[in-house]
């Protein structure tokens, strides 16, 4: 027969469970907060990437090769910017822009445009 009692290794096996159960939290918890920095990262370096690149893009057009790259900074980001332009309509087919997020983690954020400029005839 078996006493109502707990016995020691009854209390020792929950303890047990209750520690693997707290580390497993504990790592998911980690994990989580280092994927949230991580996007926090690239978000930002994405959102200098788009700013920075809507104001290239809006510029004129005449004289502008018709595809090129370029390094390219705004405060303290630096990037890396490649574009191709149709010469004989003076149109942007496609720019991008890549930037580095801020400090170690993802590979560089890559924003890509194909938008073409409103009011050109043929764009």
């Amino acid at each position: 027969m078996r006493s109502a009692g707990v016995t020691l290794v009854e209390v020792l096996v929950a303890l047990l469970l209750l520690t693997v159960g707290a580390i497993a939290l504990a790592g998911g918890i980690a994990h989580a907060e280092r994927a949230r920095d991580r996007a926090l990262k690239s978000a930002l370096a994405l959102g200098a990437a788009e700013s920075w690149l809507e104001g290239w893009r809006a510029r004129s057009w005449n004289g502008v090769p018709d595809s090129g790259s370029q390094g390219v900074s705004w405060g303290a980001r630096t990037g890396w910017l490649t574009w191709t332009a149709d010469p004989l309509k003076l149109c942007l087919v496609e720019a991008r822009v890549s930037v580095a997020p801020d400090g170690p983690g993802p590979g560089p954020v890559v924003l890509v445009s194909r938008r073409f400029r409103e009011g050109v005839a043929g764009c």
